[in-house]
């Protein structure tokens, strides 16, 4: 066979096998994280029906003969706006699980399956636990981020849960960018709850006309809770995790809205910590990015009903304010709130904000951050790292 004939089957034969195989494979937290557990995956071909096996994990290589199955039907979706591309999406919630809990689970069509990946269920109660938090990912996605990801799973390897802080991709139906983001992140979202919040790169921001729709690259993607506002699904909400009540909020769009929403969110909350999270800074690291309206509307409800951080993205470096009250540095962290900024990808931005005599730590121009919060009965502890781990910044919040 001539040489270009065989490297023409060969490769149609590797997008036939990539095809067949799921792909996007993402965990992400429940209302109910102690007895569900939300999967999203696809298909790059046309499959009619997707398929899950699960059970408690064990020791054993007989998982298979074991495990749940569950069959889904796919949505077709839309890949961008043309609608020349069509992919095949399964999204679903486990439930009846059991709390404190590993399970094995596996997705494919039947045929063709993904390794058995891993999870774990949140326990009733308060139980000591910690979480991953990231910036912006937005560039970068198998270049500088697996680096990144790799680090944080050192750092955090029983992390509970993980939270994004906005603009996962650059342009939300540029589906190269999806790919190479999902690609870049597999070995965390198929093994840790991902909880992100939406920020205007996730909006059609660069289409004159569209600039305020969220298109269906979002909600696609992910399968997130739905406790927030009516349209606001799986952008606005909030998550109780062990004692944890995680707050994500829609920074780019009905925020008087979500001011109200967060105000019931907060009043009937029995919670020992409230965390926020939200694309956009209340007291952001570059000055041309202020916006009033975030702290007239929301600050002075999380001040009043006990909000230790607030964290966010979208200025591409990294900041920690000191604890405010009132625009106010308070001595102490417990009658304050702190607010962090910080970035995970490899678009960076120089710091220039009015705010910098707010600012305990301000850093991290051209470089990658992850954080971790360890949540404990009487403190949170509160450290950032660099990607080759080295912690730069630590905060600890006394109860």
């Amino acid at each position: 066979m001539p040489k270009y004939k065989f490297l023409i089957c060969f490769l149609w034969s590797i997008t036939v096998l990539f095809a067949a195989e799921a792909q996007r494979i993402i965990l992400n937290c429940t209302e109910n994280p102690e007895t569900s557990m939300a999967l999203t995956f696809r298909f790059y071909e046309e499959v009619d029906t997707g398929r899950v096996q699960y059970l408690e994990n064990a020791d054993d290589v007989n998982l298979h003969r074991r495990a749940k199955e569950i069959a889904i039907l796919t949505e077709a979706v839309h890949t961008d706006l043309s609608e020349s591309e069509t992919h095949y999406v399964c999204s679903l919630i486990l439930d009846s699980l059991k709390e404190n809990t590993s399970y094995a689970y596996r997705v494919g069509n039947g045929k063709d399956w993904s390794p058995w990946y891993t999870f774990r269920t949140a326990a009733f109660g308060f139980v000591p636990f910690t979480m991953v938090y990231l910036g912006d990912p937005q560039w970068g996605f198998v270049t500088y981020l697996p680096r990144l990801y790799t680090e944080a799973m050192r750092a955090a390897p029983d992390a509970a849960f993980w939270f994004s802080a906005g603009d996962l991709v650059d342009y939300p139906y540029e589906n190269w960018q999806w790919d190479a983001f999902f690609k870049g992140a597999q070995s965390a979202f198929t093994q840790y709850p991902q909880l992100m919040a939406v920020g205007n790169h996730g909006y059609l921001w660069a289409y004159r006309d569209h600039r305020r729709e969220l298109p269906p690259t979002w909600r696609t993607n992910v399968n997130q809770p739905v406790n927030g506002p009516e349209g606001l699904e799986e952008t606005c909400f909030y998550v109780d995790y062990q004692g944890v009540r995680m707050i994500v909020l829609n920074g780019n769009e009905r925020l008087e809205e979500q001011s109200k929403w967060l105000k019931q969110v907060l009043r009937k909350n029995n919670n020992r910590w409230t965390i926020v999270g939200i694309h956009q800074g209340f007291y952001p690291s570059r000055s041309e990015r202020d916006n009033p309206q975030y702290r007239d509307l929301f600050v002075p409800l999380m001040e009043k009903y006990g909000v230790s951080m607030v964290l966010q993205g979208h200025d591409h470096a990294y900041s920690r304010t000191w604890p405010l009250r009132r625009g106010k540095i308070v001595d102490d962290p417990s009658k304050g709130i702190t607010y962090v900024i910080s970035v995970a990808g490899s678009k960076q931005y120089d710091i220039n904000s009015k705010f910098m005599d707010l600012y305990a730590v301000v850093e991290g121009e051209r470089k990658q951050y992850f954080q971790t919060l360890s949540f404990h009965e009487d403190s949170l502890v509160y450290k950032s790292y660099t990607a080759t781990g080295h912690c730069h910044d630590k905060l600890v919040i006394k109860k």
